[in-house]
């Protein structure tokens, strides 16, 4: 929002969060946002374009508010689909740019390792109901193949089990696990690649470093050096191409000297890379946004 105000842009965000300050109206002729400080924004004006940045329906907040637990459920349907009509008009009308929305609805992970294969090394991996798990290696590891949320307040993280041990009939998708090695990601925006790493311990204790996310042991990124980035620079951009996106953030391990695809993120964060206060990724990112060449030419599905 600073660089946009540097740039002079006028913009509105709005906040999944404090989605009740907000007034929407949507008619056979308006489509109009207001904001909680009385900004208004007319979404059917075409010199406007849009910016998909992750609303997570789900966490509407109803606080205050006297409706019942399955109002809330439909009031988030309601909400879940106005969503998607946004995306839809403003994506068919040629003015959603760099981040394709809903696409991780079209590239889903076991597609995006199937396609991986063809540019990076894989851990061996299987989803299986009733299926006798594989030989993946001497430690396996089970993950979410999409939504890590269990529950309202619970995160599957990724975690080694015993493959013998899953209980069945169950939907599990499990891994071979890299124990060890060094967590990497990827920053893709619109052809250029920034890689950092990070001093994550990898064990047989801990294998996902989100565990750390908001702990006093959270263990820091830093931009990576290595000899190879050049080369893989360019394996990501050919997968980037094949899959269709101009934005994203592929997570790998790296590994004896393999880098190891583990799945690409859409929809990305990435200000937890940023060197602060110089902004220069979000510098970059905007400079994408703003380029008319990134737009969306995809229609929702």
């Amino acid at each position: 929002m600073r660089l946009l105000a540097q740039e002079n842009r006028m913009f509105l965000r709005w906040n999944i969060d404090l989605w009740q300050h907000y007034e929407i109206t949507v008619t056979n002729h308006t489509h109009s946002v207001s904001d909680p400080t009385g900004r208004t924004i007319d979404l059917a004006d075409r010199n406007t374009i849009l910016l998909w940045r992750k609303p997570f329906v789900d966490q509407m907040n109803f606080d205050g508010l006297p409706i019942d637990l399955d109002d809330q459920a439909f009031a988030r349907e309601q909400m879940r689909w106005w969503l998607y009509a946004l995306a839809s008009k403003f994506t068919n009308e040629g003015r959603t740019r760099l981040v394709e929305p809903y696409a991780d609805l079209r590239l889903p992970k076991l597609y995006q390792l199937d396609v991986a294969g063809k540019y990076f090394e894989t851990p061996r991996y299987q989803f299986s109901i009733c299926g006798k798990p594989l030989g993946l290696g001497p430690s396996t590891i089970a993950k979410p193949l999409g939504n890590p949320s269990v529950g309202s307040d619970r995160i599957f993280y990724t975690r080694l089990i015993s493959a013998e041990e899953l209980f069945r009939p169950y939907p599990w998708f499990v891994q071979g696990a890299i124990v060890g090695g060094i967590d990497m990601t990827c920053l893709y925006i619109h052809g250029a690649c920034h890689f950092f790493e990070c001093e994550f311990i990898r064990d047989h204790t801990a294998v996902d470093w989100r565990t750390e996310i908001n702990t006093p042991e959270q263990s820091p990124w830093r931009l990576s050096t290595c000899n190879d980035i050049p080369i893989w620079s360019e394996l990501v951009r050919s997968y980037m191409k094949r899959v269709g996106l101009l934005f994203g953030r592929l997570d790998f391990i790296y590994q004896g000297g393999v880098l190891y695809f583990l799945e690409v993120n859409s929809n990305g964060q990435f200000g937890w890379l940023e060197d602060w206060p110089k902004l220069s990724l979000h510098a970059e990112f905007l400079k994408a946004l703003l380029d008319p060449s990134t737009e969306i030419r995809r229609s929702i599905l």
